[in-house]
């Protein structure tokens, strides 16, 4: 246990061990804030989950290079790919919760749980594959 957390991240099993903890974290950002647009702001589920996504991309962006990937691209180029593979992770997110919650009739909290972790799958593979090693 102790090599997941203080080891080289080189390994993709370390990497994605990481990647849950650093994207559970993420995700309880996004999560609060999606919670409180729509509550507290009577936000529609589609834009506030827009704006909650983008806040758990900065948390994951920023912890996920503190300690998971090492880059191996010029910072500005990681950032517009990593940005790329974030558009497809809110495309991703858009679409399935839009979908969740209008055919199968979940509430938009349940749907975004459920959403968050299948876009999760997407947002490390595509990093893992053209961004970090």
């Amino acid at each position: 246990m102790k090599h997941l957390v203080f080891g080289d991240p080189r390994s993709s099993r370390v990497q994605f061990f990481r990647y849950i903890f650093v994207g559970g974290s993420a995700s309880v950002v996004d999560l609060i804030i999606f919670v409180l647009l729509m509550r507290y702001l009577g936000m529609h589920y589609l834009w506030a989950a827009f704006v909650a996504y983008m806040f758990g991309l900065s948390w994951n962006y920023v912890l996920g290079l503190m300690w998971i990937f090492k880059s191996r691209h010029p910072r500005l180029l990681e950032f517009f790919m990593v940005f790329g593979i974030a558009l497809g992770g809110l495309f991703w997110t858009e679409l399935l919760l839009w979908l969740v919650v209008e055919y199968i009739n979940l509430t938009p909290l349940i749907a975004k749980m459920i959403v968050l972790w299948i876009v999760l799958f997407w947002n490390f593979g595509m990093r893992k594959l053209f961004v970090f090693h």
